[in-house]
């Protein structure tokens, strides 16, 4: 049960509040959380609990069915098969990958290994250059990412992503011409986040409760009278007894059929009315196409000078030493990109 109590006391909401034939004061001797027409709505949403002489309000384990990831990362798996000593597990490398970047980012590994940063980059449409020494983890990288297939996640700036967020929003599809840009991000699955002030400021609450009451109050009124009874809405039993006349029977469960109904429909509108958190680790997939590896080079450089060493195995750099080497007029980048221009690109043109 949580609290209704105001965060500062304000006399305005300082009442007594009559809910199912009791009053109650506010909480701890404060003042209550919202107004009166505000607190009615909350009750109407079946959302109140009575601890004694204590009125709180509840909410229910779908208004709010994730958790945000903090600082705190359990459960990732470590029991995966590695390829490569230094090999690291997915799951890690994703959650770090969905804080960090947007959809067409650049993502930069200086240090490849197998190649599982490039890969869950390109899973997520994150553009990525990957760098290691060794050839045998570049050839690991290279077979893993060529052989990968992924799925194809609905673009925002593509017609079939305006059709989807027309169908989970239920408006009218975009007329915005497309032009199928990824750095406008995927279609996300959504989720609800219902809290008691999304509650509190639904006036289509009302609206329902007052059409379900126009049929309810009738059948309550029929049964009363049929069981002698005097029953209040919140005092009909949930199961019929087995002595009552059957039109008792009858009237019992079509108010109950009724009552569940408005219940229902109370739900649906707070879910709808309720401000929604993107789930950024759950793009909606066209499972009709099938996503491999765009193009990608392989890019080698030689060394631009190579370095001796003594009898004292200590570095010999004859260019440094005879000032031909890289200085004031020509910089280190000049240089690599002199050897570039050279040497050439592997995989490409040599002019590029």
């Amino acid at each position: 049960m949580f609290s209704l109590l105001a965060p500062s006391y304000s006399s305005e909401a300082d009442f007594m509040f009559d809910w199912q034939g009791e009053s109650y004061p506010p909480p701890n001797k404060g003042s209550w959380v919202t107004n009166r027409e505000k607190l009615i709505r909350i009750g109407r949403a079946q959302r109140f609990l009575k601890e004694g002489k204590s009125l709180g309000y509840r909410l229910n384990v779908n208004d709010w069915p994730f958790r945000k990831i903090t600082n705190l990362w359990v459960g990732l798996s470590v029991s995966y098969q590695k390829t490569y000593v230094v090999q690291t597990s997915e799951e890690i490398i994703q959650r770090c990958i969905l804080m960090t970047t947007d959809p067409g980012d650049l993502v930069l590994d200086p240090t490849c290994g197998s190649g599982t940063t490039a890969y869950v980059a390109e899973q997520w449409g994150r553009r990525w250059i990957t760098i290691d020494t060794s050839r045998v983890a570049l050839a690991l990288a290279r077979a893993r990412i060529m052989g990968a297939r992924y799925a194809y996640y609905l673009l925002a700036d593509s017609r079939e992503g305006q059709l989807k967020e027309a169908e989970i929003n239920g408006f009218a599809p975009s007329s915005q011409p497309v032009r199928g840009d990824i750095r406008h991000g995927f279609v996300y699955e959504r989720v609800p986040h219902i809290t008691l002030k999304s509650i509190a400021n639904n006036s289509e609450i009302d609206v329902i409760w007052e059409k379900h009451q126009q049929l309810l109050e009738p059948l309550r009124e029929k049964l009363n009278k049929v069981l002698g009874k005097q029953w209040l809405e919140w005092e009909i039993p949930r199961e019929a007894l087995k002595n009552w006349p059957e039109e008792a029977h009858s009237l019992h469960t079509a108010w109950w059929e009724e009552r569940i109904a408005r219940q229902k429909e109370i739900d649906a509108s707070i879910a709808a009315k309720a401000e929604y958190e993107y789930l950024y680790d759950k793009p909606y997939i066209d499972k009709k196409k099938v996503r491999v590896a765009g193009p990608f080079t392989v890019e080698s450089l030689s060394p631009h000078r190579v370095l001796g060493v003594d009898e004292n195995d200590n570095l010999i750099d004859s260019l440094g030493e005879s000032g031909s080497g890289y200085d004031d007029q020509q910089s280190f980048a000049s240089m690599i990109l002199d050897n570039l221009r050279t040497s050439g690109v592997q995989q490409a043109r040599k002019s590029d």
